[in-house]
């Protein structure tokens, strides 16, 4: 019997389905699919054996054998000729995928087990190389370094959002007065969105913390009254930010909602922290089991920032050679699962690392508690400093290409309004003065000066200038000797 050919797809599904290709780098797409469902397989595994007690070498040699598999595709996908191979959209599960991944992991396998056989820090002359210290602690450094720098990444979406609508809203609103207004109301709404945020929060929680007998204990009231008094504390903080900027571009004249909006999103992250900071605070109080909830909320904050992360590096990515269309994915799935396993290796142990946490309560308390500070501060700086750059508020920093860009604007102004004799301080005494400030931009080289250019053109006029002294005085000599033989004759007569 002849096979059925596939149905075409409708436009619709074609949309949606450019649009996962775009934003999750063709995990979802035909030809990664097999690798995709691998990969969650394979994370769920990793978390039902991190269920069992004393299993923690085992989860770490897996781990590490999985994540260095996708590594290994992701050098084959490199290789033009084995596109057809691991990557053909006929067919979702060609066995050619199956048997290259296979392959991946037979290798990694090999490798990974010689390395557990031979490389305990007991055989190794350098201890920390082993695989029972060195592997851990690299786990642990990926799980709390991705978490603290995510901020980072995020910002770059938020920036360019709060840009869009800042440009969306003002055009609307041409007279200055309508502007003062609107900016006015944006910042109301960016002062009262975390406000009303932690209040929700507060009475939804209430309950879990609230005595619910008379006598019983108040600790974990107090507990989280304290933690809500911190949290409104940070809000007062950020938001005196905020009313600086609106003062500071108020006095520049420049009325704006990007600080306004940009603030809102950045208070989105701050208040998901401190909800996950308060639910594992519960959790940690009031034992509940695993929630399922934050969980998948989690993974889908460290999707988003890998997204955003692989939109900052942009062309560099896939015009380099590491990296391209076909095994960006495999670095995806060896990353995550690098993650995972750090914050799994705290709670079960691995190697001679002993377990830190007894559940993910406490791992969650720590992560969020440290992510909120760096959100915080990370703020204070950055929503003082895009503003400066977006020249919205007057600028108080500057870097050194800053400097030498205004130092040349303001030489050609005065050059333009003939204030500047150029005879006298051209492009040489101009590089004089960067240089002794100290002012100096790599890689850059010095500009041919002006004095140069007239030395060489001036150099054959001064040649020729010598040529017609040489033949002035001979003229003269030639005269002067004919001169003479004219006396001479006459005083032979």
């Amino acid at each position: 019997m002849e096979e059925e050919k596939p149905k075409p797809k409708s436009k619709f599904i074609i949309k949606i389905q450019e649009l996962l290709d775009k934003y999750f780098y063709r995990i979802f797409n035909e030809s990664h699919l097999l690798y995709t469902i691998i990969f969650f397989i394979s994370a769920i595994l990793i978390a039902l054996i991190s269920l069992i007690p004393n299993w923690g070498d085992l989860i770490l040699f897996l781990a590490t054998t999985i994540s260095l598999a996708f590594i290994f595709l992701m050098f084959f996908g490199l290789i033009p000729k084995l596109n057809d191979f691991l990557f053909s959209t006929e067919k979702r599960f060609d066995r050619n995928k199956i048997f290259g991944f296979l392959i991946a992991f037979g290798i990694s396998f090999v490798i990974i087990l010689v390395y557990f056989l031979l490389g305990h820090s007991t055989q190794l002359p350098i201890q920390f190389l082993g695989w029972d210290l060195i592997l851990p602690t690299i786990f642990i450094i990926i799980y709390f370094g991705w978490n603290l720098i995510q901020i980072f990444f995020l910002k770059v979406g938020f920036e360019d959002l709060s840009v869009k609508i800042n440009n969306k809203v003002l055009t609307k609103f041409e007279l200055s007065e309508r502007k003062e207004y609107i900016t006015i109301t944006f910042l109301i709404l960016g002062l009262a969105a975390p406000i009303l945020m932690q209040i929700g929060t507060f009475y939804g929680f209430w309950s879990y913390f609230a005595p619910v007998n008379q006598g019983d204990p108040l600790d974990n009231l107090y507990l989280y009254i304290g933690w809500n008094v911190v949290v409104f504390i940070i809000i007062g903080i950020t938001s005196w930010r905020l009313i600086n900027l609106y003062l500071r571009s108020k006095k520049n004249e420049t009325p704006n909602v990007f600080s306004s909006m940009f603030y809102i999103f950045i208070w989105l992250i701050i208040w998901y922290r401190v909800f996950s900071f308060t639910n594992a605070l519960r959790g940690a109080t009031q034992p509940t089991g695993t929630d399922v909830i934050m969980a998948i909320l989690d993974v889908l904050l460290m999707v988003a920032t890998a997204i955003l992360v692989l939109k900052g590096l942009g062309d560099k990515i896939y015009t380099s050679r590491i990296f391209n269309v076909n095994n960006m994915p495999f670095f995806l799935f060896a990353f995550t699962f690098l993650y995972i396993e750090g914050q799994i290796i705290m709670i079960t142990g691995g190697g001679s690392l002993p377990g830190f946490f007894t559940d993910r309560n406490q791992v969650n308390l720590i992560s969020n508690f440290l992510m909120l500070i760096i959100t915080v501060f990370f703020y204070m700086w950055y929503s003082e400093y895009v503003s400066e750059r977006k020249g919205l508020i007057m600028r108080k920093r500057y870097n050194q290409e800053e400097v030498i860009s205004i130092i040349s604007d303001f030489k050609k102004y005065l050059e333009d309004n003939e204030a500047l004799d150029t005879n006298k301080i051209g492009d040489k005494e101009f590089q004089d003065f960067l240089q002794m400030k100290k002012l100096e931009i790599k890689g850059q080289k010095p500009l041919e000066t002006e004095s140069k250019k007239v030395q060489v053109e001036e150099k054959p006029f001064q040649e020729e200038k010598v040529e017609i002294e040489k033949i002035d005085e001979e003229k003269d000599s030639i005269e002067e000797e004919q001169e003479e033989e004219n006396l001479n004759e006459e005083e032979m007569e």
